[in-house]
């Protein structure tokens, strides 16, 4: 088995991954990033629309602050919004320093496209991983490329992950002083989503099996209006945009009226409440929600620059300006993760996270345009604090290494096909809507996928061997995903129990939590203090007031 060394290993090349890779750099680590692919290539990050919110050009910290925490129904961890508030700025120049090209609006700070898109599909996301993964070269950060990262041991000694290659044909051990765990989240869970097909949990389940105390699993966000037109791209349409647009039923009614969702824009301050109602709409009416675009000008729809560019997209692949667009939510975030300290450690000495993989700073509902500046923030420190915890450990020599996989049977099931039944278990038992009956039900399902892919791995095909690797960490963060969907008996944020339809403070206003014992999982539930609960009911009480 080839041994590759590092002072600080990164697992995930978006721009969490890329912000602690930077900041580790800086701070004179040795440091390798690991993908799936090649650098920022299938990351969420570039499928992003390339918007950072913070206090910028105009609005307060303050002020930040409060649209984060009304957004976070009560659940953000107050200390990780102070940093950000107080950070991102800083981050934010950062970018235009390494040449990031930019524009901005009070609250708002955006990439744009080196160029016009034209008719092909814009892609904003991509200029950030261009400039990060620039810069990252610049100064000497190195990129170990087409591996699945399985297992990650961490201690006081050091790290030791074990990854496979199909394009390797072998198995790797990557040894270092720390490790920075910034793969992403859980969208491509779920049939409907708009991330790269491989998001499938890793980090969820690295994390939990590497022994991290992991929180807020049950938050999954659903982001509310994406075109979802047959045989037709997955397409998400702008907060602003979709406000411009009028969101109806098969009968013609405004959904935003129907459900009191008053707040502006919808798609960014009311992103749970909207994401049931349409998908409430849905089930009612066979499928068929639209968007009304047809009396939106381009004058009026280029006021905001992300949408200018859209529009010869959807001119000429949806005819948008020219009919009804059938829309539904798809999945787009997770808001749990592991839980860790300001600096991103984790509960595991030596290893640390950031981005999605990462729990705490959105609480019960991400605001929108949060996810990037979290990436940043809390990447930049992460990286500084595993190079500090680094210093010293011989590069993981001494590092136990986890136990080697255990290869089972001969490949029988078909690994595409066990993927395929994970979303479509997770998007009808454990997505936006969920009751006791249907999550015990897909968790039965889930654990009979997960012994599937034990059995049948294929050693002898590398390419299948890789693919079942894959879908036994979708299999195990699905598993964690329903099981805290299950223990939280209230709806709140992003989690809606249709059995326990109301936000229920005096026994669910904290964080569901489980950590991985010899015996399986162990669940507890922390409560909130009650100073702190006093303070959240008041934002509480401005999300009702809003909506």
């Amino acid at each position: 088995m080839e041994t590759l060394h590092a002072d600080v290993w990164v697992i995930g090349s978006g721009a969490a991954g890329l912000q602690a890779a930077i900041s580790a750099r800086l701070e004179g680590a040795d440091v390798a990033v690991v993908g799936k692919s090649g650098p920022g290539k299938g990351t969420s990050t570039t499928f992003a629309v390339g918007a950072f919110a913070g206090p910028w050009d105009g609005l307060s910290e303050d002020e930040y602050k409060t649209r984060v925490l009304t957004a976070g129904r009560g659940l953000n961890e107050t200390d990780m919004v102070d940093v950000a508030a107080a950070e991102a700025p800083d981050r934010f120049r950062d970018l235009i320093d390494w040449g990031l090209t930019t524009k901005s609006a009070p609250g708002v700070f955006m990439a744009l496209p080196a160029d016009d898109p034209g008719e092909r599909i814009p892609v904003w996301g991509r200029e950030i991983v261009l400039c990060m993964v620039a810069k990252a070269k610049e100064i000497g950060v190195r990129f170990v490329d087409n591996l699945v990262v399985r297992s990650i041991a961490s201690g006081e000694d050091g790290v030791c992950l074990r990854a496979y290659g199909a394009r390797q044909r072998q198995w790797l051990e990557l040894r270092g002083g720390a490790a920075i765990l910034a793969a992403g989240g859980s969208g491509a869970l779920f049939l409907h989503h708009d991330n790269p097909k491989r998001m499938g949990g890793d980090s969820h389940t690295l994390a939990y099996e590497a022994g991290c105390v992991m929180q807020d699993l049950e938050f999954v966000q659903f982001y509310p209006v994406a075109i979802a037109e047959p045989d037709k791209p997955v397409f998400l349409i702008e907060p602003e945009g979709a406000d411009l647009g009028i969101l109806v039923n098969a009968d013609g009614e405004d959904i935003l009226d129907k459900y009191d969702i008053t707040v502006r824009p919808a798609a960014t301050h009311a992103r749970d409440a909207l994401s049931q109602a349409l998908f409430e709409e849905i089930e009612q009416h066979d499928g068929n929600v639209y968007i009304d675009l047809t009396h939106v000008t381009k004058e009026t729809w280029s006021k905001n620059p992300i949408s200018a560019t859209k529009w010869a997209y959807l001119d000429a692949k949806f005819n948008a300006w020219n009919q009804l667009l059938r829309v539904a939510p798809v999945a787009h975030f997770s808001g749990g993760g592991a839980r860790t300290d300001l600096h991103g450690a984790t509960s595991v000495p030596g290893l640390y996270a950031a981005g999605e993989a990462a729990g705490g700073m959105h609480g019960a509902n991400r605001m929108g345009g949060n996810a990037l500046t979290e990436c940043l923030v809390f990447g930049q420190r992460a990286g500084k604090a595993a190079t500090a915890f680094a210093q010293g450990k011989d590069q993981g020599v001494k590092a136990l290494a986890p136990a080697a996989p255990v290869e089972t049977g001969e490949p029988q099931a078909d690994p595409d096909a066990l993927r395929a039944d994970i979303r479509q278990i997770m998007w009808t038992y454990g997505g936006i809507r969920r009751d006791a009956d249907g999550l015990a039900y897909g968790l039965e399902k889930i654990r009979e996928i997960a012994a599937e892919a034990a059995r049948t791995r294929g050693i002898n095909e590398p390419r299948r061997l890789e693919k079942f690797l894959e879908t036994l960490l979708a299999a195990s963060a699905a598993d964690l995903i329903i099981q805290a969907a299950s223990r939280r008996e209230e709806s709140r944020g992003t989690h809606a129990r249709a059995d326990y339809p109301a936000a229920d403070d005096d026994n669910w206003r904290g964080h569901l939590k489980v950590v991985c014992e010899a015996g399986g999982p162990s669940w507890w539930f922390d409560a909130l203090p009650e100073d702190e609960a006093d303070d959240e009911a008041d934002d509480e009480a401005e999300v009702q007031a809003a909506q």
